[in-house]
């Protein structure tokens, strides 16, 4: 065969040479004909047993995972066991039999392909992702009410698996010792099975068109999961590099490994704090295990969007004190709900209306204040959290003193209230606001006074700042996150907390690309929180980089602009 180069998207660094197979999972359990006369009794008796048999071998999954990889990356089955335990998901299907008559396959096609269509319509990358987490439980549901078993994949040494998309539970049933790469046609960088190759230092490409028409089984081939490409019958000349390069990668991480618990410091001795950002409680393990010394920022949104109904206080309360829990003393900063406009809540913002501008309108502290009750139960559940751990809690959407001094006043009158009930709880955690909004960073002196610390969301802020919808791809490529006006925005907000003496973190994606990072040291950042998987490379290009040098670089472009 002639030598082939495929591209795709990058979501775990890393080289790998070895050989293709081709990953065929073949989910039974189709749906019935919706005509068909069911029993529900029947029907829901088979689901039953199916989410039974499902949670063992998820359960089981965890088990294999903790063993071949350690105990933070099986964390992340964690994740899929709550689908189990989720009203949206298993109290959906159920309602689906026992109202509607319908099958049990059929009951778990229609509400797993509604709310994955949900999760995909979503604006924030990391909620889309876990649109695969909702494939990966259906299709075990489905493989369970079919009778069929989690039979172990065989793959021979140096395996470079290719697929139309990979789930964890398909890595459980690998020996992940022989497992090179991964290469599918569709998935995020942001998926849980992305996070998890990143852990394992499995190089990972996702979204390779006609994939599956290409490659075929027994192909040399060569994995490059930082620029994204896969290379089909290589030259020679190729597999003797990509051979260096592979033991070049493997000193290097084996070094990165060793330092994961070594103070951070540029290269001219300046101390850096670096934390991980995170969407469920379990990936706090994740982030501890590659060296994160807190958690920058946890989302709150995978316990609000696409549920049947909203979330009660104990259900907040567990997730929030698994978080916690797992960090010991570090900080876990938890930005309370960010959803709204392009994120419906059930029973808040699924009436039907649309707003004319959504990322101008009614969300984030905003949505929040509107509707109280929405927030005290989360506010009641972050406060008694707050005793078990060291937990921070943070404010988006934030334009104006006004706002900062309405949401303190709120978590006070929840504070005196906990207490009226005797209910044990920490009535006066660090209390901070994300810094997204332009009229924010221009008030910095003033908001400073009213919180205990900010952080910078990048994202939203190169958003609202330059006027561009972020999600455009032809505008994003016109105004990069590196303009000048938001630069000088984010030096004034840096500037104003290191003198107020105040923690003034970074947790927008700019914060872990290695593309910026001296920059935002140059600008005064010395708290950078990412994903987990990008810890090890962000430490390694600190260590190599003076604050002399990144001075530099950022004073070039505040002046430049370019």
């Amino acid at each position: 065969m002639s030598r082939q180069a495929l591209s795709g998207t990058p979501a775990a660094d890393g080289i790998a040479a070895g050989t293709i197979v081709v990953f065929d999972r073949r989910v039974a359990g189709q749906p019935h004909d919706t005509a068909a006369p069911t029993d529900p009794a029947h029907e829901a008796e088979r689901f039953a047993a199916a989410v039974a048999t499902t949670r063992e071998r998820i359960d089981a999954a965890r088990a294999a995972a903790a063993d071949q990889a350690g105990e933070a990356e099986a964390a992340i089955f964690d994740a899929h066991l709550m689908f189990l335990d989720d009203p949206a998901f298993v109290g959906e299907i159920e309602r689906a039999i026992s109202e509607r008559n319908a099958a049990a396959d059929a009951a778990v096609h229609e509400v797993s392909d509604s709310i994955v269509a949900m999760f995909e319509e979503l604006d924030d990358e990391y909620l889309r992702a876990r649109a695969a987490d909702v494939r990966d439980v259906a299709n075990q549901i489905l493989s369970a009410l079919s009778g069929g078993d989690a039979s172990h994949t065989t793959l021979p040494a140096n395996a470079i698996v290719v697929a139309e998309e990979i789930f964890p539970s398909d890595t459980a049933t690998m020996d992940l010792t022989s497992l090179a790469g991964i290469a599918t046609e569709r998935g995020s960088p942001t998926a849980h099975v992305a996070i998890l190759a990143r852990a394992l230092g499995v190089p990972t490409i996702v979204g390779v068109s006609e994939l599956l028409a290409i490659a075929q089984n027994g192909q040399s081939a060569i994995l490059d999961g930082s620029s994204g490409s896969l290379i089909l019958d290589p030259s020679d000349d190729e597999q003797a590099e990509a051979a260096a390069r592979i033991a070049e990668q493997r000193e290097r991480r084996q070094q990165q490994a060793a330092d994961r618990d070594q103070p951070v410091m540029t290269a001219d001795g300046v101390l850096v704090s670096l934390e991980a950002n995170i969407g469920v409680p379990a990936e706090a393990e994740i982030a501890l295990a590659q060296g994160a010394t807190g958690i920058g920022l946890f989302r709150t949104e995978f316990l609000f969007v696409n549920q049947p109904s909203l979330p009660d206080e104990e259900t907040q309360f567990r997730a929030y004190r698994q978080a916690a829990e797992a960090m010991g003393d570090h900080p876990v900063i938890i930005r309370t709900l960010d959803a709204g406009g392009d994120k419906p809540l059930p029973g808040i913002t699924d009436h039907g209306e649309t707003e004319a501008n959504p990322f101008l309108g009614v969300r984030g502290l905003r949505l929040c204040l509107e509707h109280p009750d929405l927030f005290r139960s989360q506010v009641r559940a972050l406060l008694r959290a707050a005793t078990v751990g060291n937990i921070w809690v943070m404010f988006p959407m934030v334009a104006n003193v006004a706002d900062v001094r309405e949401a303190r006043e709120f978590v006070a009158t929840t504070a005196a209230e906990l207490a009226a009930e005797g209910v044990e709880h920490n009535p006066s955690p660090p209390l901070g606001i994300m810094i997204e909004i332009p009229s924010a960073a221009v008030a910095i002196d003033v908001l400073i006074d009213e919180v205990d610390f900010v952080s910078i969301g990048t994202n939203d802020l190169v958003q609202y700042t330059l006027a561009i919808d972020r999600t455009n791809p032809s505008l994003a490529r016109k105004y990069p996150a590196d303009n000048i006006a938001v630069l000088r925005l984010m030096q004034q907000v840096l500037s104003t907390a290191n003198a107020a003496g105040k923690y003034a973190g970074i947790c927008g994606e700019m914060a872990g690309d290695p593309a910026f990072i001296p920059l935002l040291l140059g600008l005064g950042a010395r708290d950078l929180s990412m994903g987990a998987a990008r810890l090890d490379a962000a430490r390694a290009l600190i260590r190599t980089t003076s604050l002399a040098d990144a001075q530099r670089i950022a004073e070039e472009r505040l002046q430049t602009g370019t």
